[in-house]
């Protein structure tokens, strides 16, 4: 069962408190502010602080999980996706809280960290045996847009390197490997190398995932203060955390060696 030992159930209380002060604070900055983007992100300052501890304990939650895992290898790929997935959120917020006049380049390295923690996922969620520790054909075939993104990019012929390009360049690049990491999550069980319920979790926490980021996308839109366009952007911010948490505890879970189906409990890897 989840949370069977002290450690993870003090890590999951404080995640849950954090959320909830999170979403406070959220709703009351939009209940002062309005849809009035600068007015939010003055105010946003201890959120940075809340979403990036809420990442640290996530990547925790993972290594305490994960030592209990039904495979050595697996529970090595997790621990390394989630220290792809604390830079970035430690990109996305403590880069804003410290250098608030960065915010383009905390977004385009937030984005790149998260491509590597999607690279490793796609790796994770493709493997069949436990000797499959090489990258795949999926790998191959994501060099190609990433290759050409880049050239576009850096040979200034098609597009300025611009930090506001950049942003664009690496925000249609994530996109690829997210949709990819959504495709390859939700067919992991064909795999028969996870165990079922493990394979459903994993399947679903990306699902999950990928719903959060369609709202991360929302939340990213910019109109003018007090627009339709702008309080849906804001709306939809307050809601990512409520559904990037349990996507991020499903790919944990996914890991974990004996949980219950039908009354039986699942095999490790060893024992298939």
């Amino acid at each position: 069962m989840f949370l069977e030992n002290t450690a993870q159930r003090v890590v999951f209380g404080l995640i849950a408190i954090l959320l909830a002060v999170t979403t406070g604070k959220d709703w009351l900055d939009f209940y002062g502010c309005g849809a009035v983007n600068q007015c939010l992100v003055d105010a946003g300052s201890l959120q940075l602080l809340t979403k990036f501890s809420m990442s640290f304990l996530l990547t925790v939650m993972a290594f305490l999980v994960s030592r209990d895992s039904f495979s050595k290898l697996d529970a090595k790929t997790l621990r390394m996706a989630f220290i792809f997935s604390l830079l970035a959120d430690f990109s996305f917020s403590m880069v804003k809280f410290f250098a608030p006049d960065e915010r383009a380049l905390s977004n385009i390295l937030g984005i790149a960290f998260f491509i590597m923690f999607q690279v490793v996922l796609i790796h994770r969620h493709t493997r069949k045996s436990e000797t499959d520790t090489k990258p795949g054909k999926v790998h191959k075939f994501l060099l190609i847009p990433v290759a050409a993104f880049t050239g576009a990019l850096f040979g200034g012929k098609i597009v300025e390197p611009t930090l506001d390009n950049i942003t664009l360049v690496i925000v249609v690049v994530y996109g690829i490997f997210v949709i990819t990491s959504l495709i390859v999550g939700f067919l992991a069980p064909r795999n028969g190398y996870f165990p079922a319920v493990n394979a459903q979790l994993i399947r679903w926490g990306m699902v999950t995932f990928f719903f959060g980021d369609v709202l991360v996308g929302l939340a990213l839109i910019t109109g003018e203060d007090h627009s339709a366009l702008q309080a849906v952007a804001e709306i939809a911010n307050n809601f990512v955390w409520w559904v990037y948490v349990p996507a991020q505890l499903m790919l944990i879970l996914g890991t974990k060696k004996g949980i219950r189906h039908g009354g039986t409990l699942e095999t490790t890897i060893s024992e298939r």
